[in-house]
């Protein structure tokens, strides 16, 4: 079993890094990608803890290259560039949540209404398209203006459960295409339990599909994360973020072309995550499609 996974690793990085070679958009959302990263990361280390919470009336709306702040200071006193990467951070951390717990329901559900069928299939379908049509961004909006903001892990949690419905049927679908397929059968056939027929069987055949929806739904969490704030929901006040620092445009017209310097880095690091996260998920599904196409 440790050869397999040796093997698999090596082929899908190997099969990663030749399509990288070929796109140079995909080369280049890696290039920024990394960047932004490694300036969250090296960041980290000088932001202080109290930074959401920091209030310095003196030092507030500091125009930059000010007592030593590059890109000036926010309304409440705090350097703009430690700002900025806390909540690059928080939000990035928030679209892996939400991502990754949208696609452990989605392939554990998807796959079982897919497989199963029948009955389980009518029942979640039914489901599935009632949630569909309920007005999402008024449920959103209603949850947090009683809440009055929430924590990170919070509204981790609720945008994977308001959000979930589109991705398991996008499995249940794939899995649909595979159910009726000879390999499948003869699984069956052996005795081969439908856990293992689903996991070791049928997602390695789906895999560069839901690698491709995972892009999307990381590049997409962000955003949705980054609206909400924006409006006055989602995070509780003290909470930095992407949408927090966003709000600033409510305040007049004027700070778009006066304070450009409020948004313009916020909205570059928001086009680098979607770009990125987009990009490359497009190129690992091509990466994996050639490993399934040798085996």
């Amino acid at each position: 079993m440790t050869t397999k996974k040796s093997r698999f690793g090596e082929k899908f990085f190997k099969n990663f890094w030749r399509e990288l070679e070929r796109d140079g958009l995909g080369l280049t959302a890696l290039v920024l990608l990394i960047v932004l990263f490694l300036f969250i990361f090296i960041g980290q280390f000088f932001v202080p803890s109290d930074i959401g919470t920091m209030s310095s009336i003196l030092n507030a709306n500091l125009p930059p290259l000010t007592n030593g702040h590059i890109l000036g200071t926010t309304d409440s006193g705090a350097d703009f560039i430690l700002t900025l990467i806390a909540s690059a951070k928080n939000s990035i951390i928030i679209g892996f949540g939400v991502a990754t717990l949208i696609s452990v329901i989605s392939i554990v559900f998807g796959m079982m209404i897919g497989y199963f069928g029948g009955w389980v299939d009518w029942i979640a379908m039914r489901v599935i398209d009632f949630w569909l049509i309920m007005p999402l961004i008024m449920v959103l909006a209603i949850i947090f203006a009683t809440a009055k903001g929430v924590s990170i892990w919070s509204l981790i949690m609720i945008l994977s459960v308001i959000s979930w419905p589109a991705n398991v049927r996008l499995v249940r679908t794939l899995t649909l295409s595979e159910v009726n397929r000879d390999y499948v059968e003869a699984a069956k056939i052996s005795g081969t339990p439908w856990y293992k027929i689903l996991f070791s069987g049928i997602l390695p055949n789906i895999s560069s599909t839901i690698i491709s929806d995972y892009a999307l739904t990381l590049a997409g969490s962000i955003g949705i994360e980054t609206g909400l704030t924006f409006l006055g929901f989602g995070l509780k006040q003290g909470t930095s973020s992407l949408g927090s620092m966003l709000m600033v445009l409510n305040g007049s017209a004027s700070t778009i072309y006066v304070r450009w310097w409020l948004w313009v880095p916020v909205t570059l690091i928001l086009i680098i995550l979607t770009f990125g996260f987009v990009v490359l998920g497009q190129v690992a599904r091509r990466a994996m499609d050639q490993r399934q196409a040798l085996n």
